[in-house]
């Protein structure tokens, strides 16, 4: 560490790589949105994994309905209320194509952003995830 001038190590220090600019001038940071992943493209798509299913599947089996497992169609119901309940605006500019072992839906950006950022909630906050499902219709 150079005593004398500590700023100037940190300026030898690599920039972290610069953000996704999109056409509304507001900057989308592509991992804000893990374990979901943003895919810029056209359209824009969301998507998660199955391999990220079983962090949460605990909380869609205490549904008390059976066949809740936490798969890619049981995140698409999940997704459903999100957009009817806080994103009505959005319902027509997002096509959701889940299946069982993949979530996924895509559209216009910033309907896709707005509802990846609110996913990320319910995905972090077991809570906000158990409310929702409450309200959620599973999907076959």
């Amino acid at each position: 560490m150079n005593a004398e001038n500590p700023a100037a190590e940190a300026s030898d220090m690599p920039s972290p790589p610069p953000r996704k600019q999109w056409s509304n001038d507001s900057t989308v940071d592509n991992l804000k949105f893990a374990p979901f992943m943003l895919i810029d493209g056209s359209p824009t798509s969301l998507v998660l994994f199955d391999f990220h299913f079983e962090r949460k599947a605990h909380i869609f089996k205490e549904h008390a309905e059976p066949g809740w497992s936490g798969s890619g169609r049981d995140w698409n119901a999940v997704a459903q209320v999100i957009v009817a309940e806080q994103l009505p605006e959005a319902a027509g500019k997002l096509n959701f194509d889940s299946d069982a072992s993949l979530f996924s839906v895509s559209g216009d950006k910033a309907a896709v952003v707005k509802l990846g950022s609110a996913l990320k909630i319910a995905f972090d906050d077991e809570h906000v995830l158990r409310d929702i499902l409450f309200r959620a219709t599973l999907i076959k």
